[in-house]
């Protein structure tokens, strides 16, 4: 008696509605409330040692971890079996109608239907045959019959059901064992989980992940539109080319291009021509962005020419007076300059505690003089900027995609028809109805009425 109530209670309207509120509720405070897995552990610390009082409280309640809380666990534990309840008894009233003979015993059961008919009948095995050309099953009684089309549609009901509950059961896995950050990597630097920008998952650690990028390929359209980006990685699995909408694949985990751009390498020399320091410097500036960096003390602004000589109409062969014909360009991008890199330069200004000290134009080779130093722009390669994915739950939500659509599919494409008929002297009562479109099986009911009277 108490099981049979639990269960009651369990497939009610309420009560499902009741859970979808409380999990609103979950989620509404999980959105206004800090989450702990969310912000980093210093932000967190900082906030609690300033509303100790607070926090406190809100971590008595467990809401600075209200997604993995018990009273969340519970939650979705009852709705997924609220869910699997109500699944369990709609299959066997399913069942029951897919499998019943609904042969009419009466002519008062086929009368008085939106679609009704009587018909004057010399041959019923000609009826028999009109229905069956038409895709209906017939099942026979003495002086009456059921025709069915498409009988097993409505079972398509179930697998939409089923679909509902893996797409709901992906999402929510995908949700807590989602992990996203991004790692910037230059060629040749191996990457060993330097994570930046960097959300962990609610359940479950943070992917150990190794790898080294090798190259990095740009191709354009007339030397000025991106088409493609070619980028080799040596990973666990050997190695691996990807591109722009050709992500790196392991398993959950993927390897996504977000952006990239120059790292160039800069080395400076004293006036005795020794080398002090030197670095491959990740910058922002493929786009016609200034960006700066630091090296021994020095700040340092740059900006990047794609092709030097287009700026000012020259030709690689035409470097007569170079440097004095860059200082009279102005420092932002040409509309002549191409994108594709074709002849790079370097315009940097150097700066000591904020105070301009000199600057200089350099084509790889070719370097500046500040202070007692000499900057060389000796080479230059790529950083690739990659958004790292990992999450479980995507395969749960493709199958229960499919599931839906083949369902869709087969309830609207496929929807059953049911005609009942009573033969009554030399005269036929026939009725039909279709679960869908109305209208549809109104034109189809007159066109097999329209073959039986002929």
């Amino acid at each position: 008696m108490i099981f049979q109530k639990a269960v009651k209670n369990l497939k009610s309207l309420k009560f499902t509605i009741f859970l979808i509120t409380c999990l609103s509720s979950v989620f509404f405070i999980g959105l206004i409330v800090p989450q702990k897995s969310l912000i980093g552990k210093d932000i967190y610390l900082n906030w609690k040692a300033a509303k100790p009082g607070l926090v406190s409280f809100l971590e008595f309640l467990r809401f600075t971890s209200i997604y993995t809380s018990p009273v969340t666990i519970i939650l979705w534990a009852l709705f997924f079996l609220n869910l699997t309840v109500i699944m369990s008894n709609r299959i066997p009233v399913i069942w029951k109608k897919v499998m019943k003979a609904d042969i009419p015993q009466v002519i008062d059961s086929v009368r008085g239907n939106r679609n009704y008919e009587i018909i004057e009948v010399e041959d019923r095995v000609r009826i028999r045959t009109i229905l069956r050309e038409r895709g209906y099953r017939c099942f026979y009684n003495k002086d009456s019959f059921w025709a069915v089309k498409n009988r097993f549609s409505p079972l398509a009901t179930i697998l939409f059901h089923l679909s509902f509950f893996l797409m709901l059961a992906g999402g929510i896995v995908s949700f807590y064992t989602r992990f996203t950050a991004e790692a910037v990597v230059a060629v040749g630097e191996t990457f060993n989980g330097q994570f930046m920008r960097m959300t962990p998952p609610k359940i479950g650690i943070v992917p150990n992940i190794v790898f080294t990028v090798t190259d990095v390929k740009p191709s354009y359209f007339k030397k000025n539109l991106p088409v493609d980006l070619k980028v080799t990685l040596a990973t666990g699995k050997g190695r691996e080319i990807i591109g722009i909408n050709r992500p790196y694949r392991d398993g959950a985990l993927s390897l996504v291009i977000k952006d990239t751009d120059i790292s160039p390498l800069f080395i400076i020399r004293d006036r005795n021509g020794k080398e002090v320091d030197g670095a491959y410097v990740k910058l922002k500036v493929l786009k016609g962005d200034r960006d700066t960096f630091e090296m021994m003390g020095y700040s340092f602004e740059s900006f990047f020419y794609t092709d030097v000589f287009a700026v000012k109409g020259t030709t690689p062969d035409d470097k007569t007076n170079l440097p004095q014909a860059l200082k009279q360009v102005p420092e932002t991008r040409s509309s002549g300059q191409n994108k594709e890199i074709v002849n790079p330069a370097f315009k940097v200004v150097a700066y000591k505690g904020g105070k301009r000290i000199s600057s200089g134009t350099m084509r790889p080779g070719e370097a500046f003089t500040f202070d007692d130093y000499n900057m060389v722009f000796k080479d230059f390669t790529f950083w690739i900027r990659f958004l790292v994915i990992k999450e479980y739950g995507l395969g749960i939500i493709y199958t229960g995609f499919a599931l839906m659509t083949i369902a869709l599919t087969i309830r609207f494409f496929f929807s059953r028809r049911d005609l009942k008929g009573i033969f009554e002297g030399g005269r036929l009562h026939i009725t039909g109805k279709g679960e869908f479109f109305v209208f549809l099986f109104e034109e189809e009911f007159r066109r097999i009425i329209d073959s039986l009277k002929g």
